[in-house]
């Protein structure tokens, strides 16, 4: 048997190279990594667009939102704002994690002014963002409320929270790569024949 230190210390690091709540792990460099691809591919399609003369903006509107996304995955910037919000809002229950309300006011307009623009899109693709965007809110505001919850009660320290925190990021990731692909089969679907370019200061995207 190894002497209990050299038992601890391996326990800790696997801790927190695989742990799905902490930050700087592989867990966080594959989410904010798929994240970021999904806003390359929309900055992508944007650029295809706006060759074409179409009104191109949402797509960039969106390569945008998943950039931050991807950002604040890497460096958790919710949770630094969530203590300050806690004590100014007062919440508690399903809404103790003060930060999803701004995140879920937000996800309620974008969807206003994204809802034509996505039900133009082909119905594969449709429906393939919607289930993205199913899985990855369902964690990213639905059990991250859930867990906010039975932290306020419970405290962090228990295998309930570890199991709410590890469903709730395996459904951001699993949402991130749906979407990831859709954006994939759009591109192959809309621009079979697309040859990107790297010139001096652009990128130059022609089908």
């Amino acid at each position: 048997m190894p002497p209990e230190s050299l038992e601890s210390g391996i326990y800790w690091k696997l801790m927190h190279t695989f742990n799905f709540n902490l930050e700087a792990n592989l867990p966080t460099y594959f989410s904010s990594l798929v994240l970021m691809g999904n806003a390359g591919l929309l900055f992508l399609i944007g650029r295809c667009w706006k060759r074409e003369g179409k009104k191109y903006w949402k797509w960039m509107g969106l390569a945008v939102i998943f950039f931050i996304l991807s950002i604040d995955e890497m460096i958790k910037i919710h949770d630094h704002f969530r203590s300050p919000m806690e004590k100014f809002l007062g919440t508690s229950g399903i809404l103790y994690y003060a930060w999803i309300i701004p995140y879920g006011i937000v996800t309620v307009i974008l969807g206003v002014v994204y809802f034509k623009f996505f039900m133009a899109l082909p119905k594969r693709i449709l429906s393939l963002f919607v289930l993205s965007a199913i899985l990855f809110i369902s964690g990213a505001i639905g059990l991250e409320a859930i867990g906010g919850m039975y932290d306020e009660q419970y405290g962090q320290d228990n295998i309930t929270y570890y199991i709410l925190y590890t469903v709730e990021e395996l459904l951001e990731m699993f949402g991130s790569i749906i979407f990831l692909y859709s954006l994939i089969m759009y591109l192959n679907i809309e621009y079979p024949h697309l040859k990107i370019k790297f010139g001096k200061n652009e990128l130059e995207a022609n089908s």
